[in-house]
């Protein structure tokens, strides 16, 4: 979602909070986008539509990939990024999260939030006139999952028809696959262990979503079956980020 514009671009919402939020139509045209721009840039052509503009980064949990991902992409598309570490901005001396988003709205063109919970990341949405973009919350991370797909496409040509076999539990990797997967009408199959499934809303919502593009949503406790004919298998850490103390249980 290009954060260029300060004004809601047509047929897509002011915010990438989910996967889910993202008209079908405009999943496809942000991946043609995103090809482009990389083939520019691989041709040695220069391309800034981001001149002048920028991005803010508010990280509340670590990063490497996702933030220098956003900070190296800035800067080949013309504009800055700014991090701002959650610790040292007046954010962590009890200033209101509101009142933090309605400052850096006057400052910023866009803001990056990574942080745990999903609600406080729909409040900093709430409280800013630009675009708020999910760099990865507990509930799902569809930065990441826009970022795979483009690989898919550029790897196997398409994503429609294709299976994708995710193995681990259900985490916020997990949740936004089955969205985006759901949207262009891929074979998503899950195989995790009992005790760990997706939300089931997000599975419900996969299912509903898979009706109008073809799209099938696989859940088993199975890798195997999972994994069975896959063209593409993808699995993630053992213990996610806020999850430490589960790592006994889990392992």
């Amino acid at each position: 979602m290009s954060v260029a514009q300060k004004k809601k671009t047509p047929g897509l919402p002011k915010d990438l909070l989910t996967v889910a939020d993202i008209p079908r139509q405009k999943i496809h045209h942000l991946i043609t986008l995103a090809q482009k721009l990389k083939a520019t840039r691989r041709n040695g052509r220069t391309s800034f539509p981001l001149k002048g503009k920028t991005l803010g980064l508010i990280f509340e949990k670590p990063s490497t990939r996702t933030r220098v991902s956003f900070e190296a992409g800035m800067n080949q598309l013309g504009g800055q990024a700014l991090f701002l570490a959650s610790e040292k901005i007046q954010l962590s001396r009890g200033e209101s999260l509101a009142d933090t988003a309605k400052v850096l709205t006057r400052y910023l063109d866009g803001l990056v939030v990574r942080t745990f919970d999903q609600a406080s990341l729909e409040e900093w949405a709430r409280h800013t006139s630009i675009p708020v973009i999910n760099g990865l919350t507990d509930h799902c991370h569809p930065c990441q999952a826009l970022a795979d797909l483009l690989t898919i496409v550029e790897k196997r040509g398409r994503a429609k028809g294709l299976k994708l076999a995710y193995i681990g539990d259900g985490n916020n990797i997990t949740h936004s696959l089955l969205e985006v997967g759901a949207k262009v009408g891929m074979h998503v199959a899950v195989g995790c262990p009992k005790g760990y499934e997706p939300d089931h809303r997000i599975i419900e919502a996969a299912k509903e979503e898979g009706l109008q593009t073809g799209a099938r949503i696989e859940i088993t406790h199975d890798p195997k079956i999972a994994a069975k004919d896959a063209d593409v298998i993808y699995t993630d850490v053992w213990i996610s980020m806020g999850q430490e103390h589960e790592q006994q249980p889990r392992m």
